[in-house]
């Protein structure tokens, strides 16, 4: 698999990686981006991922904890940053998440994982960590990231259905984030469902039809019939043909501006 493989001066770096001591890390030597996300919504109603930036030493030299939202719409630290307020358990992520970041630069990519749950048990952070410890052992674990032809950012787009009978109204939308050039988190669902649909069913046909667009990234890879249905992926007996629409229709629209007073 291609490597993304990332460049920068030759000036080393000083990083504070606690109030004791400071690690010098050399920037010329070459990176690579690892990425890990859950693959569906956690317990606590978030779907945490990690991006880890490690050098050819297994430095590392960036690392990013965040979440995406049930609904896909929006992430953890940017409602913790743009709102400016704790959440129900009295912290804010975006600050503790940040301050931790800070801390893991300058450690081993090996130490990552224990590092993280340390911060939880010994209380620098008030979020529990061992989520982002497994997805950073994953992350480490797997290939580098091989970046995505989208543009990073939250994708939206909605259409309602006309149907004849009884001016039935069903309205269709699709929400998802792009990471590191790739879909990664996925959310499509309707309003007005008619009463004798098995919305819970659904949904899970839905669930499915979102990871396989994560899989495959290319909507219009995606094949149906003339009524909108396809055989191509197990499970997924639902009309698909509005999900691929909106995918499309969303991308070329491009990411939109989230406004956390709306």
């Amino acid at each position: 698999m291609l490597k993304l493989i990332l460049f920068f001066s030759v000036l080393p770096l000083l990083v504070g990686c606690n109030s004791e001591e400071e690690v010098i890390i050399d920037e010329s030597l070459p990176v690579t981006v690892h990425f890990a996300i859950e693959d569906s919504i956690g317990d606590d109603e978030w779907q945490d991922f990690i991006t880890v930036t490690i050098n050819s030493e297994n430095i590392v030299t960036d690392v990013v904890l965040n979440s995406v939202t049930p609904l896909a719409n929006n992430l953890r630290r940017d409602i913790a940053q743009l709102a400016g307020f704790e959440d129900a358990f009295g912290y804010n992520f975006y600050e503790q998440a940040t301050s931790l970041e800070r801390s893991l630069i300058g450690i081993s990519s090996n130490d990552l994982a224990d590092a993280l749950l340390d911060a939880y048990d010994d209380g620098t952070v008030d979020f529990v960590t061992k989520k982002f410890a497994d997805l950073a052992d994953r992350a480490l674990n797997t290939e580098p990231v091989v970046r995505g032809s989208y543009i990073d950012g939250a994708y939206h787009s909605i259409k309602t259905i006309d149907e004849d009978e009884d001016d039935y109204k069903l309205q269709y939308f699709v929400n998802f984030f792009v990471l590191n050039g790739n879909i990664a988190a996925v959310h499509f669902n309707a309003f007005y469902f008619r009463d004798d649909i098995d919305v819970n069913e659904w949904r899970q046909q839905a669930q499915i039809l979102e990871k396989a667009l994560i899989s495959i990234q290319d909507p219009k890879e995606f094949t149906f019939d003339d009524d909108g249905f396809t055989t191509d992926i197990p499970g997924v007996y639902i009309e698909i043909k509005p999900f691929v629409s909106l995918v499309i229709q969303a991308l070329a629209d491009g990411p939109v501006v989230i406004n956390l007073n709306e």
